[in-house]
């Protein structure tokens, strides 16, 4: 192999890493999406159930917070929820809720009817998702006992994800 061959296939090879390595990165820590929320109070966001109930996310100081914002046309939206149950059901101290985007009442009564889940949820009356740099569902919010934002992760949770973000706001 001549050097000027072994310069380009090391050059590639290490361009490689690298771009490996950021993609890496970028996977461990989805949660760093919306980085300008970390350690700020939490957005004022008021949700209303189908039953007319009413939920304001900024009177739940006091306890911790699992803000998931999702909508009854995502996918994994869907693919999560027996994953946020889950971890309702182990984290009674720990109030989850669940803010529908972008939806319809029609949309969220289905949703509902068809995926029953143990937690709260209903769409936005007050506030807006985008108050907590949220694009497209789902993105979960991870708020500490003192309203402040301690992380957000976007996409579909799975188990240990959850169990290690809950763990930042149960310390």
């Amino acid at each position: 192999m001549s050097v000027r061959k072994a310069i380009y296939f090391g050059a590639a090879a290490g361009a490689a890493v690298v771009l490996l390595l950021s993609l890496a990165w970028g996977l461990q820590h989805a949660a760093l999406a919306s980085p300008q929320l970390l350690g700020r109070p939490a957005p004022h966001l008021a949700i209303q159930m189908l039953n007319g109930a009413r939920i304001d996310v900024s009177k739940e100081r006091g306890r911790p917070v699992v803000l998931n914002f999702w909508a009854s046309w995502c996918g994994p939206c869907i693919s999560e929820l027996p994953v946020l149950a889950a971890g309702y059901d182990r984290n009674r101290q720990v109030e989850f809720i669940g803010a529908a985007m972008r939806d319809s009442y029609g949309g969220v009564s289905t949703f509902e009817k068809d995926h029953p889940h143990p937690y709260p949820a209903g769409l936005i009356v007050e506030g807006t998702y985008q108050s907590y740099g949220v694009v497209g569902p789902p993105v979960t919010v991870f708020i500490d006992a003192q309203g402040l934002v301690a992380a957000t992760f976007s996409g579909p949770l799975d188990g240990p994800t959850l169990d290690h973000y809950l763990g930042l706001i149960t310390g």
